[in-house]
């Protein structure tokens, strides 16, 4: 009997994580997974393992010696974490020294599968044109040619020299656009994982704290996005990549794939949330009132990044259960 694969996962029990998550209960080979989970929530901890089988870790992204220490006893580590965990240089740094003491000492190559996003390609167009700039990951030149300073950047590059420069393990960034979309299943049942996208909730906080629906310009600019859905059978398919052949697949400084279904000007997602928020009484106007200079910064940003690689009524609904609650 072969051993089992050991995969340690951060990010399980929320919007991306979670639905991945079950993607590997149902998983063929879910028998041969060996899973390890990192969780904030000891409540939700309990009822993983309690519930589902899964062994939890109680940390956070702060906890840095148990992060390296979880990385080094994995196979493969799939960092599907908060948006924040993007740009957290230092827990990167103590994933990496993981999976490099990992490689000293068994000299294997572990394979880490990074989540990062394309807002790295946002351009300044601020709401006044729509820009016909598309990036492909397939060309590595455009994406290495993006400064240090571009949003997730830092980190990218940081998991890429891991596997380029320091050979110490095959690393693959996920980069989805705007992700949307109800997640669906039994984590979300048993109110583990979070079912809703993180751009809606924020265009309507930052609507009920200034009175209207912002948006930058003219509103021109066009998001890509893509659904959670295919979010999930996407690091399902790499992990089955790693599986099957895992010298094959594009790694290091080619190892990038970008997530997208489709596109959506920011007007089609904002003025849904207005004409809602509106009705229910929660703001004072049905416009999309323009961010005043320097305003935008205090909530969100919106210029779009194009990239190859929504349900109205599920906005709705969020926003209606924001407004009440």
């Amino acid at each position: 009997m072969s051993p089992k694969t050991s995969i340690f996962i951060t990010g399980a029990t929320g919007y991306i994580g979670g639905t991945v998550l079950q993607r590997l209960f149902t998983h063929t080979n879910a028998a041969n997974f060996d899973i390890t989970t990192f969780v904030r929530n000891a409540d939700k901890a309990k009822v993983l393992e309690t519930q589902f089988g899964v062994k939890t870790v109680l940390g956070s992204f702060q906890d840095l010696d148990k992060l390296a220490d979880l990385a080094a006893n994995a196979q493969i580590t799939i960092n599907i974490a908060s948006i924040s965990s993007c740009d957290n240089v230092e827990a990167t740094q103590a994933i990496l020294r993981g999976l490099k003491q990992r490689h000293h000492k068994t000299g294997e190559l572990p394979h880490f599968i990074h989540t990062s996003g394309t807002a790295e390609f946002a351009d300044n167009a601020r709401g006044e044109f729509a820009s016909e700039t598309v990036y492909s990951d397939l060309d590595i030149p455009a994406i290495e040619a993006f400064p240090p300073s571009a949003p997730h950047r830092p980190v990218d590059l940081l998991v890429v020299a891991a596997d380029a420069e320091g050979g110490y393990a095959r690393t693959h960034i996920i980069m989805p656009s705007i992700v949307y979309g109800i997640a669906t299943g039994p984590l979300v049942d048993a109110g583990i994982a979070n079912p809703h996208t993180t751009m809606v909730p924020i265009f309507v906080r930052t609507a009920l704290s200034r009175g209207s629906v912002g948006i930058m310009g003219k509103g021109l600019s066009v998001w890509p996005i893509v659904h959670v859905d295919d979010v999930a059978d996407a690091y399902i398919r790499m992990l089955d990549a790693i599986l099957r052949d895992p010298v094959g697949i594009s790694h290091g400084r080619e190892g990038y794939f970008f997530l997208e279904g489709g596109e959506l000007a920011i007007r089609e997602v904002l003025q849904p949330v207005a004409n809602t928020l509106f009705a229910l009484g929660c703001i004072s106007t049905r416009e999309l009132v323009p961010y005043a200079p320097g305003e935008a910064g205090k909530y969100l940003f919106n210029d779009e990044d194009g990239v190859q690689g929504s349900s109205g009524r599920e906005i709705l609904s969020l926003v209606h259960v924001m407004c009440s609650s």
